[in-house]
Formats: C-alpha cells, sequence, structure tokens
C-alpha cells in the first residue's frame, strides 16, 4: 500500500523538485520510504511514498524493467502475482525482486494496454514508456484504490489524492461548485467529478492513456452478468481471503461481529492459527455491537481487542481527519473507522474487512423493500400520503433506523423509477429544505451497465456497487486508513467473486423475509445460528443523540464558520438545528453534513 503522484509536460518546463513535492503530500500513505523517477528530458515525473508490505528488502520503488524504459509506481496489492511472475520467467523476462510490483513492468512489456485485464486485485498504477513517450495510468474493478487526474494547462498531473494533483506549481486549489451541489445531495461525490475544478477521478476498472498526441480513457472491465454462476462461494471466498493474507508484516481483521466481517473471520482461522481482530464499541446500544464481535471471537478462537468511541473523542478526531481530507465526506461511520484503524496500527500494518458483502450478496434492507415496492406502486398517491402523514406522527427517535424515518422514506419513494428510488432511500437529500443550491443533474445510467432486463433489486446492487460503494465505502475506508498508515484488503471484492455475485439471480440473494440468501446459508455451516442470521446493524454514530447532548456545543461552532454561508443560507441551516434542539424533528444526518462540509471548508479556505 503506498501513495502515489507523478506528471507528465512535454514541454520540459516542470522543475525536477516538484514531484517530490508532491508526494510529501501524502506521507502518511506510505511512512517507510520514498522514491522518485524524471525523465533525462523533464518531460515526466514519478514519485511514490511507499507502506512495505510484501518483499520489504527489494520492493522499493519505482521499479524499471531490464533497460530501464519502463517505469512504474504501484498503490494497492496483486493477489495471485507469483502465478504471473512464473508465467512472465518462462516467456523470458528476467526479474530481480519477489515483489509484485515488478510483475505489472513486465506484464506491460508483454500485453501492453491489455495487462489490467490480467490483474486480481486492489491497485492504482502509472507506467511511463521512456520509448514511446507514453504514461499509461490504471485502477481496479471494483475502485478500492484512488487516482485522480488533471489535465490542463498543458500538463497532466496525478496522483492517489487531490491533494498531490494540486501541488504542481501550474495547477490552482479552484472550488467546484457542482461538487458542491453534488454532495449537499448525496453526502459524498459519485462518479468522476471532485470538489476541485478540473481535477477528476479515474472511474473504477479504466485505464488512461497520454502521449503527445492526447489523452485517452477506456473501459478495459465491464460487469459480466454469466460468469461462474455454478461456481463454488465457500471455494471462492476460501482462495480469496488466502490470497489476501499474503504479506511480509502482521496481518489482522476488522471484526465487528456481523455476517460479512464474521465470515472473513472464520476463513482467515483455517489458514493462520493466530490472529488478532478488533471492533469499535459505543454506549448507545442501538450503535453498539460489542457483544457479538467477542461472541464471535471466542467462538472462532481470535485474540479479540475493542476499544469504546466516546463522544469527548469526537472533537478531536473531527479535526484530525478535517485537516487531511480533499473533499468533504458525510458518513458518519467516517470517524470511527479512523478510530479502528488508529487503533488497530498499534498492533498489525494490514487488516481484512468486510466492505463489499452488502452490495454483493443483497444485504441492504433496500432490497427487500423493491420488492414491497413493487406491491405498494399501485397504491394511490392519497392513500401514500396518508401512511407518510401516519409515520411522520410517530414520536421522533434518536435511535439507528427509528421507524418514523424509514416508513416516511419508503413511501415517498414507492412510485419513483426503480434506480431513482434506490438512490433516494439510500442517499441524504437537502434541497428540499431551502438551500440556494441547484439540485445536480448526474445521469447515472451513463456510468452503469444497461439495467434494462434486471428486476429492481438487481438493478439496485448494480448500482450501489458503481455508486455507494465505489464513492463512499471505499473512499472513507482508504481515507481513514491511509491516515494511519494501515493497508485494509477487502476480500468480498476479489475479480471472481464480483463476478460470481452478479451472475445470480436476484431472488437468490435477496427475498421478502431475508437478505444475504447465499452468504447467510454459507455461514450457517461455520459460525452460530444467532450470527448467520442477525439483520443488518450498520456502523456509523448516534450523531443525532450526541448534537443534542454532549456535542450541542461543538455543532454549534462549526456552525458558525462564516465559509459555510458563502454557499447556504444561514437561517434554513439555523431553522434545521433549532428544530433538532427542540426535538421536534431528527435532523442529526443533515446537520452532520454540514458540519463535516464546514470543517473541511475552514481547512480549504
Amino acid at each position: 500500500m503506498c501513495g502515489i503522484a507523478g506528471y507528465v509536460d512535454f514541454s520540459s518546463e516542470t522543475n525536477p523538485l516538484v514531484i517530490k513535492k508532491m508526494t510529501d503530500e501524502i506521507v502518511y500513505r506510505g511512512p517507510d520510504s520514498s522514491g522518485e523517477y524524471v525523465s533525462k528530458d523533464n518531460i515526466a515525473g514519478l514519485g511514490i511514498r511507499r507502506l512495505s508490505i510484501i518483499d520489504l528488502k527489494t520492493g522499493d520503488q519505482p521499479i524499471k524493467n531490464e533497460d530501464g524504459s519502463v517505469i512504474v509506481v504501484f498503490n494497492g496489492e496483486i493477489y495471485g502475482y507469483r502465478h504471473l511472475r512464473e508465467d512472465l520467467l518462462k516467456k523470458g523476462h528476467k526479474l530481480k525482486t519477489k515483489s509484485d510490483t515488478e510483475v505489472l513492468v513486465h506484464l506491460y512489456e508483454e500485453y501492453g494496454e491489455d495487462m489490467p485485464k490480467f490483474l486480481n486485485g486492489m491497485f492504482a498504477f502509472a507506467i511511463w514508456d521512456e520509448n514511446k513517450q507514453k504514461l499509461f495510468l490504471a485502477r481496479d474493478r471494483a475502485g478500492i484504490k484512488p487516482l485522480y487526474y488533471s489535465n490542463f494547462n498543458g500538463i497532466f498531473a496525478f496522483g492517489s489524492e487531490p491533494k498531490t494533483v494540486l501541488s504542481h506549481p501550474k495547477f490552482s486549489k479552484t472550488l467546484n461548485s457542482a461538487a458542491l451541489s453534488t454532495y449537499m445531495y448525496f453526502g459524498y461525490l459519485p462518479t468522476e467529478i471532485s470538489m476541485f475544478k478540473n481535477v477528476f477521478k479515474l472511474l473504477p476498472g479504466s485505464s488512461l492513456t497520454l502521449t503527445k498526441s492526447g489523452l485517452k480513457i477506456k473501459k478495459y472491465w465491464r460487469m459480466a452478468f454469466d460468469k461462474f454462476s455454478d461456481a463454488n462461494l465457500d471455494e471462492l471466498l476460501d482462495r480469496a481471503v488466502t490470497d489476501q493474507l499474503i504479506a511480509d508484516v502482521p496481518v489482522g481483521v476488522f471484526l465487528s461481529g456481523g455476517l460479512d466481517s464474521s465470515l472473513i473471520s472464520y476463513y482467515i482461522t483455517k489458514h493462520k492459527r493466530k490472529m488478532k481482530s478488533f471492533s469499535i464499541s459505543f454506549e448507545q446500544k442501538s450503535y453498539n455491537e460489542s457483544d457479538y464481535s467477542f461472541a464471535v471471537a471466542k467462538h472462532l478462537g481470535i485474540e479479540h481487542y475493542t476499544e469504546e468511541l466516546k463522544v469527548t473523542e469526537i472533537p478531536v478526531l473531527f479535526k484530525k481527519i478535517s485537516e487531511k481530507l480533499d473533499e468533504p465526506m458525510a458518513d458518519a461511520s467516517l470517524i470511527p473507522t479512523y478510530k479502528l484503524s488508529e487503533f488497530a496500527r498499534k498492533h498489525v500494518t494490514v487488516a481484512l474487512s468486510g466492505d463489499g458483502g452488502d452490495e454483493l450478496f443483497g444485504g441492504y434492507p433496500t432490497y427487500q423493500a423493491h420488492i414491497i415496492a413493487d406491491f405498494f406502486k399501485y397504491f394511490p398517491q392519497r392513500v401514500l400520503n396518508m401512511g407518510i402523514k401516519m409515520f411522520s406522527l410517530l414520536p421522533v427517535s434518536y435511535e439507528n433506523y427509528p421507524l418514523s424515518h424509514v416508513g416516511t422514506t419508503f413511501l415517498q419513494g414507492v412510485k419513483k423509477e426503480p434506480l431513482e428510488r434506490q438512490i433516494f432511500w439510500m442517499h441524504t437529500f437537502f434541497f428540499d429544505n431551502g438551500m440556494p443550491l441547484k439540485k445536480p443533474s448526474l445521469n447515472f445510467k451513463k456510468y452503469l451497465p444497461n439495467l434494462d432486463e434486471f428486476d429492481p433489486v438487481k438493478r439496485a446492487m448494480i448500482a450501489d456497487f458503481f455508486t455507494y460503494l465505489a464513492d463512499d465505502l471505499l473512499v472513507k475506508t482508504d481515507r481513514a486508513s491511509m491516515f494511519n498508515s494501515l493497508e485494509v484488503r477487502v476480500p468480498y471484492l476479489d475479480n471472481n467473486l464480483i463476478d460470481f455475485a452478479f451472475s445470480q439471480d436476484s431472488r437468490k440473494h435477496a427475498s421478502l423475509f431475508e437478505t444475504k440468501k447465499i452468504l447467510r446459508n454459507l455461514a450457517r455451516r461455520y459460525l452460530p445460528k444467532d450470527v448467520a442470521n442477525r439483520p443488518k446493524k450498520g456502523f456509523g454514530m448516534p450523531v443525532g443523540k450526541w448534537l443534542r447532548e454532549d456535542l450541542k456545543d461543538f455543532g454549534n461552532d462549526v456552525l458558525s464558520y462564516n465559509n459555510l454561508y458563502d454557499f447556504l443560507d444561514k437561517r434554513q441551516v439555523m431553522n434545521l438545528w433549532t428544530k433538532h434542539q427542540k426535538g421536534t424533528e431528527n435532523n442529526g444526518g443533515a446537520i452532520w453534513q454540514l458540519v463535516m462540509l464546514s470543517g473541511w471548508l475552514k481547512h480549504f479556505s
């Protein structure tokens, strides 16, 4: 795991020292070593900050081919790279190290721009081909590892985070107002947009080629719906976990006690007798899963560690995160994930996580809601409005998933088209509150496979994979872990598991009475029944309750930052705050979204 950065300037006017400045912005992503390459004509510069995981002695980057004409910097891990290495050796390639990074150089020599198709892993890398004067970038299928770029004023720059790109002297840090509207709508930034003008994300499963003739982006991977449909899930998951346990440093696991992380932990114990697991607890019962995590750890014989996230820690953690974030994130699990990563890093350098299990195997309650919606959508609107009014009369609750919110949101989305319905149910909507921002006009169908042949549940699962998972959950995990120099691996997002999961009929994943059917059936073989049958809990914070009590002064202070009101109506924000404090509405989610934006804007300014 590393942080990478680089530039291409065909005018050769960029100072070679710029590349070190770019990588110095992300020292936390790779505190073990650094390296830079600048071409002789000063056209290209590549840089790396390395967190050493595999081949600790000889795996430093950048790495070159035999004659030094092909150079790579790489962030991530390639699983099964040893088989690729053996094939390359048979074809006559000479490799000096045992690292997965060097394999990339020789795969590029052998297969050119088709080489990402051979990779199973989490990755973002850059290859400079000196002979062809060509830069080649690629990012993994699921978007586990980030990669940003900008092509502006005759300079191309890229990096693991926007701050690397913006540290090049030819680029200016200009706010993208369209992205601000998008953040207010979703709570994160989907698709290729970033918070800065002229800075973009390379989309998952994509590659980018830059030459003097111009820039070309293409999708090297498209989701298949007929691969591994008859494969053995037990074997696929076992192999994925086994591949991702390979490391020359201590490895642990994030264990919440939920189905996804518990099943990953089981497969780990099949191959590794001594294992440490980590979780975060909360005082508020509806958010706390520590009893479950301890029970699973005891059942599997794992050495388990847990720490409570105290409300008094939030302002300090908020400040730490806001100072490093390149874009605001409203996901309330960002702070617990940061705390978990900080805590785990004291014991291990790598941790396995259950991210991706919900999107691949139908774990969200919204998938069941689509099944119910197909019945309710025939109800007259006046009947649905009566239901909405009844739910609104329920007492205001600050528990996780309160019935008033769930019922109201469900009925409001029933008559929407399935894709729009899923987006409505899964994300934060802020434009009904009188804010002076334009509703973003994102055409999600442009970024998704053709969904016409699928039922609403499968459409929702596919949409979540390409949006919510890629641009919220994985970004959150990447930032929270890398800010603490911890590598997090995600076995559920193994190539073969992705192909298997999306080749199944949605009815095998979710029904009216059960989510994650395939995964639960597997878990019942190896885990206690109460774990295998547990409903989804979620990993957030009780922000609604805290903002009325211990975090009241903190929230009031952060919402007083004037930067926020360059874009938003202060009266509307205060109206949300007042209703929340009076207990007439639970606006905790919306207020937290504003708190994270305000903190980010203060740092940005």
